[in-house]
């Protein structure tokens, strides 16, 4: 069989290479996705996010540093094509900030005002007189479920403060491990059997 440049070019040759070249071209978009992904299956949004070169409490310290305060919550997110931590802060008079961190490099890419309601201010006194950090809640939810914490979270549960810790445990399933924000002992735990 010889090759046929014209040929391919030129009417049902044309289409098949067409077809060809998109799935090539769906095959590379797969692999790119997977890749950013960290090949894991999950989505940056925090499904089942990739281990990151950042972790959450070097993220922690890096927004701290950048807008000093106390983190109210830390969360693995993606953000334009990127994996990023998204740091909400409480300043010390009261404000509350957005900061994002690279989950690569550990760089500050963002810093932005928050707009805060009736709830987050109550939330936010509550914060404010936690004995547990964002830091030591994540430590005692990892001692409790090996694996990597993907979102810290400060709540109010039944009157009580609490720290929620979202963990991927070393098998992949999710947990989600409360930690009370006065003793920084863990609470509840339990796994997420969502298929």
């Amino acid at each position: 069989m010889r090759f046929d440049a014209r040929r391919m070019v030129a009417g049902r040759g044309l289409l098949v290479t067409l077809v060809a070249a998109g799935a090539l071209a769906a095959g590379g978009a797969t692999a790119a996705i997977a890749a950013a992904d960290g090949g894991e299956g999950g989505s940056p949004s925090g499904d089942s996010p990739a281990r990151t070169a950042v972790s959450l409490t070097q993220a922690a310290d890096t927004a701290l540093r950048a807008v000093p305060g106390k983190v109210q919550e830390i969360e693995l997110d993606g953000e334009h094509g990127t994996i990023v931590w998204e740091v909400d802060v409480l300043t010390g008079d009261g404000a509350a900030r957005k900061v994002v961190i690279d989950s690569g490099s550990g760089k500050v890419v963002a810093d932005r005002p928050e707009k805060q309601d009736e709830d987050d201010r109550g939330e936010a006194a509550a914060l404010r007189n936690a004995k547990a950090t964002v830091a030591g809640a994540a430590a005692a939810a990892l001692k409790a479920v090996p694996g990597h914490a993907t979102s810290v979270g400060f709540d109010r549960d039944g009157g009580r403060a609490v720290w929620e810790v979202d963990v991927t445990g070393a098998g992949g399933t999710e947990h989600e491990v409360v930690v009370d924000a006065a003793t920084g002992r863990v609470v509840a735990e339990e796994a997420d059997d969502d298929d």
